[in-house]
């Protein structure tokens, strides 16, 4: 191997030979030129003067390719057996149109079409006729939005007869656990692991790291942008190797009631605004689609809550909420958006943050879980309206189902309390700081794991998120601090 690359070295020095750029190889792998973008990767790595991020960003582009093979793991034929089995009256003819139309997710690589993974689930969450043909079928049994609509409710009750925008406190228990599958790593070696303990400050208090398995941790600041507490442990001879966190927090619910006749202008020489108000390559990004799209949008609006109520409701109604691809794989979100029509809770998300900062409404990125009454991953945001100061901003739940104006924008400029704030900010670096490729590179949820022989992906191994709510409260725990 090391006789055949100093051959193709010295071939490449003779010829004149330009390799491919990151930036060209990175669109041959976006098009599913996988054969193409493996050669042009491996001849751009034994160029001579090649710098480390170049190298990085070559060998993680090859990783790409692999995470996006795991995404995309079915054929047109199973997909298609998958939503008949949904909705057996699907016919062929149907199934060809949606695809047509990009309602089910596949991606060519090299001559053959592979399908996404959950493409036949998402199929009837994004074409509205496949929609109408599972509802016959199977009609919803529980509607979120009603148990929604009385949290939201209560919310605005304790604000109108307390008049503080942090209320209606709830205390949670966490066990996280992040399991390592058998044979990833040789026995012995030690595996480092990255879990997500909440954000401080804000409206979460009162953390406590009840225990950890292993013992010894390392806390991050949980005043940075990014919460987790770092473990390691030699890999296990046999069976899985755990790591195991239980914490306890206090959430507050918030809610501030917007006039918009008070609302100003931002100062865009705010220091402390800056960082959240301008482009952000690659996620946020003032595409000519995005410009064209916000004034289609906004129109002759002025008003930065008034405009922030069209992109809000804009973004809620045409991007539906699916499952989604890894986060990694895409090169940025609000463009998969817009191409494809549709997107989970992060991609609608950064598409709404996008939209809002070219519209001159700071903002910034904010996730974690919610605790009640779904228990899951969840991304939402949080914008910055003058005089009110930073409001959270929730577009995946959208205008509340209600007559009433404030309860249906309570998801602009309130939330309720449950919630599980980890990141503040999108693509935070990890405490202590990791040495390969992050499994996720916007956002941090499930964890990392890592050895000295690279990255653990997300196949690699498995997690598990348990959370009860308890009637109590305990004192913080100091920060970046090692226990025994």
């Amino acid at each position: 191997m090391k006789l055949a690359l100093v051959f193709l070295l010295l071939f490449f020095q003779t010829a004149g030979f330009r390799a491919a750029t990151v930036a060209e190889i990175t669109r041959l792998v976006g098009d599913g030129h996988w054969q193409q973008a493996q050669q042009e990767i491996t001849e751009a790595l034994v160029q001579p003067g090649l710098s480390f991020q170049a190298q990085q960003d070559l060998l993680f582009q090859s990783d790409r390719m692999t995470r996006m093979r795991l995404d995309f793991d079915k054929t047109r034929a199973q997909v298609l057996q998958e939503a008949q089995a949904i909705a057996p009256a699907i016919t062929e003819a149907q199934f060809a149109d949606w695809e047509s139309a990009g309602a089910v997710e596949f991606l060519d690589v090299d001559g053959t079409r592979w399908y996404y993974h959950n493409a036949a689930a998402n199929l009837f969450r994004v074409n509205p006729e496949a929609r109408a043909l599972k509802a016959k079928l199977h009609p919803e049994t529980a509607d979120q939005s009603l148990y929604r609509l009385a949290d939201v409710q209560s919310v605005i009750a304790n604000y109108d007869k307390t008049g503080e925008r942090l209320n209606s406190a709830r205390t949670w228990r966490v066990t996280y656990s992040l399991s390592v599958k058998p044979g990833m790593v040789p026995a012995g070696e030690i595996i480092r692991a990255w879990l997500p303990i909440p954000h401080a400050g804000g409206r979460q208090k009162d953390f406590r790291l009840i225990s950890a398995d292993p013992l010894r941790y390392v806390l991050s600041d949980t005043n940075d942008a990014l919460a987790s507490v770092y473990l390691e442990k030699p890999a296990a001879g046999s069976g899985p190797t755990e790591f195991k966190i239980v914490f306890e927090y206090t959430s507050d619910a918030f809610y501030q009631p917007v006039d918009p006749s008070r609302v100003q202008s931002v100062d865009v020489k705010d220091a402390a605004l800056a960082p959240f108000m301008g482009e952000a390559p690659p996620q946020i990004v003032f595409s000519e689609q995005i410009k064209n799209l916000s004034r289609e949008i906004v129109g002759d609006e002025t008003n930065s809550y008034l405009k922030a109520r069209k992109l809000f409701a804009w973004v809620y109604q045409h991007i539906p909420w699916t499952t989604a691809r890894e986060y990694s794989t895409i090169e940025c979100l609000p463009q998969y958006a817009l191409a494809c029509g549709h997107g989970d809770c992060g991609i609608k998300t950064m598409t709404f943050m996008t939209l809002c900062r070219f519209n001159g409404i700071p903002a910034r990125w904010e996730s974690g879980w919610t605790t009640d009454p779904v228990k899951d991953m969840h991304d939402w945001c949080e914008i910055y309206l003058a005089p009110y100061g930073w409001v959270p901003a929730d577009v995946t739940y959208g205008p509340t189902d209600s007559g009433d104006e404030h309860e249906k924008w309570f998801y602009l400029g309130g939330i309720d309390a449950g919630r599980l704030v980890v990141n503040t900010d999108y693509a935070q670096p990890l405490y202590p700081m990791k040495t390969s490729f992050r499994s996720e590179i916007v956002d941090f949820q499930r964890g990392e794991v890592e050895w000295r022989g690279g990255n653990l992906y997300f196949n690699q191994w498995n997690w598990n998120f348990k959370v009860d709510e308890i009637p109590s409260n305990h004192e913080n725990v100091s920060a970046k601090s090692t226990s025994e």
